[in-house]
């Protein structure tokens, strides 16, 4: 066991070593990475490198201030030929080290990822099939979750860590992307996991999950320029006999590329809503769930953005006082090619007899290639 991870630890470091040279660029939302590249824009290069990383510093009440390594994160791109594209990224979260060869972690939980492995087939220009494990179409704010695209340190709890949505929901099963020239394009997906539960790699008899989901997404983003609005949904069994299900709605607006001014803000915002059947703390009960988040930002300077985030979310509206706002402020400081310094003051506020003191400071130093 110990010598397997250092093995992966050791792959991990060669990977990084590796990239360190690649000169390219980012694909805009899709994701952590370039996910949406075909075989064909790649082909020159032949592999791909990318990457990012995120050291943080955090102080919030009633908790010790802290330093993190958030996460190290390795993409890669290979295109088999001009219609066949496999990509995977690797993720690795929080310090760990073994100790003295007995195989114990000391300073920290650390976690290895692997968010997407992935292969695409794209038949037709504008048709692509996917299939292997791939960050589930639903929403649309995992496409701007990484370190660099993200605005603040933070992600909106009714999509990460809030009970709602199953985090960053990575997934393994098949889906297909249309796009509709003119209108925006339309994805449906099965997976293995539910809304409930997240990701499962394989459906098991014994897991408690033999049941598949199914859903999509449809986003206009091609009928006005800078606008995207769409819908998503997923449904599907959480245990072997009851079901899950979650729609969500989509809202983003870019002015800066709407008047073409780099200082007007861009606007996004979600809604979801869901059931997931008796998982309620109340016995024999439903677990009803919702949340919202709305966010502003803008360039007030070509090296410096500000943003403000606002957000409500139930992970469980059965239960007493469970309603849950945050409300963040934050500041982006863009101080070389791809390395940048970001700062937010988080607010967090909750009902009745639930109500803690958990308001806190993050600052983030981020790097990508």
């Amino acid at each position: 066991m110990l010598f397997a991870r250092q093995l992966i630890m050791r792959i991990i470091c060669i990977v990084f070593i590796m990239a360190l040279p690649a000169n390219t660029t980012f694909a805009q939302d899709k994701g952590g990475f370039d996910i949406g590249a075909t075989a064909a824009s790649a082909i020159a290069n032949k592999v791909q490198w990318h990457g990012y990383y995120d050291f943080e510093y955090f102080n919030a009440e009633t908790k010790n201030d802290t330093f993190d390594i958030h996460k190290i994160t390795v993409w890669m791109g290979v295109p088999i030929n001009d219609k066949v594209f496999i990509s995977s990224e690797v993720e690795y979260e929080h310090f760990t080290r073994l100790s003295g060869g007995t195989g114990d972690e000391t300073g920290g939980s650390g976690e290895l990822k692997l968010d997407n492995a992935m292969l695409r087939v794209t038949p037709v220009e504008g048709s692509v099939a996917f299939l292997g494990a791939f960050y589930v179409p639903f929403g649309i704010e995992y496409f701007s979750y990484p370190g660099f695209k993200n605005k603040l340190v933070t992600r909106p709890k009714v999509m990460k860590s809030g009970g709602i949505v199953p985090g960053t929901w990575s997934d393994v099963g098949i889906g297909f992307n249309q796009t509709l020239n003119g209108i925006g394009q339309a994805d449906v997906f099965v997976i293995n996991g539910d809304a409930n539960n997240g990701g499962i790699s394989r459906d098991t008899s014994s897991g408690g999950n033999q049941n598949k989901s199914v859903g999509g997404r449809v986003q206009l983003d091609s009928l006005f320029e800078g606008v995207n609005v769409g819908a998503s949904y997923v449904l599907g069994k959480w245990d072997n006999d009851n079901d899950s299900y979650r729609l969500g709605a989509h809202l983003r607006v870019d002015t800066d590329k709407i008047f073409g001014i780099p200082m007007a803000p861009k606007f996004i915002g979600e809604y979801v809503t869901g059931e997931d059947e008796n998982d309620s703390s109340v016995a024999g009960k439903d677990k009803d769930v919702s949340g919202f988040y709305v966010q502003a930002s803008s360039s007030v300077h070509q090296n410096v953005d500000i943003v403000v985030r606002y957000g409500e979310y139930d992970n469980d509206d059965e239960k007493t006082d469970n309603n849950k706002k945050e409300t963040s402020v934050g500041l982006v400081l863009h101080l070389l090619d791809n390395f940048q310094i970001k700062g937010e003051y988080q607010w967090n506020e909750e009902q009745g007899a639930n109500k803690t003191d958990n308001d806190q400071l993050a600052i983030q130093v981020n790097a990508n290639w």
